[in-house]
């Protein structure tokens, strides 16, 4: 579990998730914005897992040329394997079925067995589902476990840590000394909501570190987008403090209701719309008994 760092309260569910999930043999999805690390948490499922010495292979779904799919089904090798799948939501038809196939074991050819598969999304299948686009069958059979995956902005408490460890990553990449943050660049670099997540951190680390080796990094070094990236106004939000004051637990409800109205009830799209995990809003139907 090395490579799942921070001590969120995100972070420390999907950690003591993950050895329960490791054991079972069963399709796993993870959900999550593009950029929050499923990889990383697919990789640390096979790690604790009974196949661990077999291969991990991965397969980005998103723009691969014809026949790639199939290519990469029929060159697994023997005996357990874990096969990753990029934004699976992105395979066409004939690729569903084909993995559909290798999941049952149908077709002895296509695949060896046994094969898990760990599939993961940013987008929403259940949507796909309805609108035809994705096979149910073959979403039952991937999604026996879904894992949210959280984006960075709600896991600032692990920021540090992971600051370091990109830092840390990229000097000894390029064989630099690593930069330091003072605390005015660290205060900006919480106070931004990545929409790029782990991967846009990581990415402005190493061009810190490239451009600026061993200095100490302040505000004046840091890109525009972070700069400006401070919370918003009241004015920008919309949302004002009315004299008479308000009752939370009523306009989180509402809140929570507008979003599932918006989804047109899909509770993974009205997580993402409320910026929370679809475990939290779960719990929050629960506590104001919205009936989703």
């Amino acid at each position: 579990m090395k490579n799942l760092i921070g001590d969120s309260p995100a972070m420390r569910r999907l950690r003591n998730t993950l050895p329960l999930v490791a054991a079972a043999q069963v399709g796993v999805l993870l959900r999550g914005e593009p950029g929050t690390g499923k990889e990383s948490l697919a990789r640390a499922i096979h790690a604790a897992s009974a196949q661990r010495s077999g291969p991990f292979v991965t397969f980005a779904c998103t723009g691969a040329p014809p026949e790639a799919f199939a290519r990469t089904l029929g060159q697994l090798p023997s005996g357990p394997a874990v096969l990753y799948l990029d934004e699976v939501g992105e395979l066409n038809a004939e690729e569903q079925a084909r993995l559909l196939f290798a999941i049952a074991g149908q077709d002895g050819a296509v695949a060896p067995a046994p094969l898990r598969i760990i599939a993961a999304t940013s987008q929403d299948l259940d949507g796909l589902v309805r609108q035809g686009r994705f096979r149910r069958d073959l979403d039952l059979r991937l999604c026996v476990v879904p894992l949210e995956v959280p984006p960075l902005r709600e896991r600032l408490l692990d920021l540090p840590a992971l600051t370091a460890q990109f830092i840390a990553q990229a000097a000894q990449r390029h064989r630099l000394e690593p930069v330091r943050l003072k605390p005015s660049a660290e205060r900006l670099l919480r106070r931004y909501l990545w929409p790029g997540n782990l991967r846009e951190l990581a990415n402005l680390c190493e061009r810190l570190v490239i451009l600026l080796p061993g200095t100490e990094i302040g505000p004046e070094n840091l890109p525009s987008e972070i700069l400006r990236g401070t919370p918003p106004s009241e004015q920008a939000l919309g949302i004002a403090l009315p004299p008479h004051g308000i009752d939370l637990n009523d306009l989180e409800a509402e809140l929570i209701r507008q979003a599932l109205s918006l989804s047109g009830g899909n509770k993974s799209r009205a997580a993402r719309l409320l910026g929370l995990t679809r475990d939290t809003l779960l719990y929050r139907l629960q506590k104001h008994l919205i009936v989703g």
